[in-house]
């Protein structure tokens, strides 16, 4: 009794420490989820009040406010988990705010560009970049770039599209930069903010369709779905920071991958017609040497993604040796 006693004063000043130490973390996280409320309220009322016509314009008032309280009882819902707590429940609303904010913010930019109203339509967007002179290249760099995080537009239309406007190597050089930076950000976006996050961007069946043909097989089945075409490359950017994939290991091979992709397309396009009738039979002689090597591959999943799994994991570790 007397050893116990003589331990409580101790043990009293170990817990007051570690209430404070909580009161501290409580009230950073609630100044994290006030200042990202308070942004995302800023970009939300911004956003809806550029409308000049159609419902939203009519209805401005009421989309604010319906807006702004969503945002405030999010905020309030983060401020409880974090006081009681619960930080899957308070970290899973953060990534919410976080995607809400990025949302409002590419929404805003392209609303203050003109690029709102034009991304739908080929030519006016065309129309649109030949207007805009110096700045054409830059638009159509933060075009790829967007057509990988949120545009519903393949990229081999929009490259196709480039190479009409600028001509091949500019066109490839523009689409390297975007298409590398956005791969890049959608695989953060996996890695850092989680399978949440990546969820309510493309989709949750979409995603689990994707994670279940990837699953144990990430490093090569991804690695050959990135250099072969047909694929959906701007959602697998996204898995593979789902999966077990290193940031290293991503870096090469999407630099690669996109690389010999987008050159590939923007030269193809001048040098293989599709208006001939040779040109259609070497597109035709492509697609099935690519089907058969992509069969070919598949027949040795297991073994050739053990390889290359093995491979980069001892030349990680000789590394850091």
């Amino acid at each position: 009794m007397k050893v116990s006693a003589g331990k409580n004063p101790d043990s009293a000043i170990a817990t007051e420490k570690s209430k404070k130490i909580t009161g501290k973390g409580c009230l950073k996280n609630v100044l994290t989820a006030f200042f990202l409320a308070s942004a995302c309220i800023t970009f939300e009322i911004l956003c809806i009040t550029f409308f000049r016509t159609g419902m939203i314009a009519r209805r401005a008032a009421l989309f604010v406010s319906l807006s702004c309280s969503a945002t405030i009882a999010l905020f309030v819902a983060a401020t409880l988990f974090s006081y009681r707590g619960k930080r899957v429940a308070y970290r899973s609303l953060i990534s919410v705010f976080i995607l809400l904010l990025l949302f409002l913010v590419m929404v805003f930019v392209l609303q203050k560009t003109g690029m709102f109203y034009v991304l739908g339509n080929e030519e006016l967007f065309r129309a649109y970049l030949s207007r805009a002179g110096a700045l054409m290249p830059l638009l159509y760099i933060l075009f790829q770039f967007l057509q990988v995080i949120v545009l519903p537009v393949p990229a081999f239309v929009s490259t196709v599209a480039g190479v009409a406007l600028f001509g091949p190597f500019k066109a490839a050089l523009c689409s390297f930069v975007g298409i590398i930076s956005g791969s890049l950000a959608a695989f953060f976006i996996g890695r850092k903010i989680g399978y949440k996050a990546v969820a309510w961007i493309v989709g949750k069946e979409d995603l689990d369709k994707w994670l279940k043909k990837v699953k144990g097989k990430d490093y090569f089945l991804l690695t050959a779905m990135f250099v072969l075409p047909l694929f959906p490359d701007d959602i697998l950017c996204f898995v593979s920071g789902l999966s077990s994939m290193t940031w290293q290991y991503f870096v090469i091979m999407i630099v690669a991958a996109r690389s010999l992709g987008i050159f590939a397309t923007c030269y193809s396009v001048n040098f293989i017609p599709f208006n001939t009738w040779w040109g259609i039979a070497i597109w035709i002689a492509l697609l099935a040497l690519i089907v058969t090597a992509f069969v070919l591959l598949y027949k040795n999943l297991d073994s050739l993604n053990e390889f290359f799994k093995t491979k980069f994991s001892r030349k990680k570790r000789s590394e850091k040796k």
